[in-house]
């Protein structure tokens, strides 16, 4: 499998705790040095040429248009993510790195896949990859439109990619576009009604894809509405995989 993986943003680790604390616990974990985690890196700001490295992977996948990208953005706090349409039939990888150790070394990588759902998304080549991609995460956030009302998509695309439990304990789904949810509030931040229309829709969702209410987060990329919440939520995913006292 040739996958190409295109670093849009590298940083060290201690930019991403500054904003987001949370994540700290990582600098005292050690990573598995097995094949999920190991990525053969070429990186000029680092140095590294055919380096051995080991990552984290927190993994994006959705829809094109769900806005992937843009919360990459503003996670990373600048806008490197190209929040075109990238065609589904490339394999590649478009990530931010952010250092953690230097004599692994070893990152925690934000990854943007491919949009899923086009019509050579049936490509069994192609599904066989996006399987094995998602093999190697330790979280995977799935977005999906909170605004949006036929789910039919995106539960087939769910169950067919997240068919075990092991699979679908890795998964958040995260749902884009909060402020748009009716009814739509003129001003900055959530209504009250808004709210409450949200909430039910969580419930509504974690029935549809058989799901935890507590993997389910309601934000807004574009307005920063609980992007602090979403990276909390992928926070507790990473302590459950690496932190056997969780």
């Amino acid at each position: 499998m040739a996958v190409t993986v295109h670093i849009k943003y590298g940083e060290e680790f201690s930019l991403l705790t500054s904003r987001f604390p949370m994540f700290s616990f990582l600098k005292y974990v050690s990573i598995p040095r097995n094949s999920s985690h190991c990525w053969n890196t070429n990186y000029e700001k680092w140095g590294y040429k055919d380096k051995t490295t080991y990552s984290f992977q927190v993994m994006f996948i959705g829809k094109t248009g769900y806005g992937k990208s843009t919360t990459l953005n503003k996670i990373v706090g600048q806008d490197v993510f190209d929040t075109d349409d990238v065609s589904v039939c490339t394999k590649d990888l478009y990530e931010a790195k952010y250092r953690i150790d230097t004599s692994i070394p070893s990152f925690i990588d934000f990854c943007d896949l491919p949009g899923v759902g086009e019509s050579n998304y049936a490509d069994n080549d192609y599904y066989r990859w996006y399987k094995e991609m998602l093999e190697m995460s330790d979280v995977v956030i799935y977005v999906i439109r909170a605004d949006q009302r036929d789910f039919a998509v995106d539960e087939h695309i769910f169950k067919n990619l997240f068919d075990t439990s092991e699979k679908k304990n890795k998964v958040i789904l995260a749902l884009n576009y909060a402020d748009k949810v009716e009814p739509v509030n003129r001003s900055v931040g959530l209504s009250v009604e808004q709210i409450k229309s949200l909430e039910r829709k969580i419930d509504d969702i974690a029935g549809i894809f058989n799901v935890l209410k507590k993997d389910i987060v309601y934000y807004s990329a574009t307005d920063k509405i609980n992007i602090y919440l979403l990276m909390e939520k992928i926070s507790q995913k990473l302590k459950k995989v690496h932190l056997t006292t969780e």
